[in-house]
């Protein structure tokens, strides 16, 4: 695992919108995405590691 959290946080943002492009008829790649949905992914992204993060201090 990656002590880098900025790449962690830009590969989940990624393979989160990966996940999504099923439900397109035509998948467009993270590079195309556009800054307004890379940025809302990337927050969501930065959320699952706190989220991951706080779980990991409380078990």
């Amino acid at each position: 695992m990656s002590n880098d959290e900025d790449a962690v946080v830009e590969h989940l943002a990624e393979t989160m919108w990966d996940s999504r492009q099923d439900h397109f008829e035509v998948r467009t790649p993270w590079s195309e995405a556009g800054g307004t949905w890379q940025a809302a992914f990337r927050e969501m992204a930065k959320a699952a590691v706190q989220a991951l993060r706080a779980a990991n201090y409380h078990a």
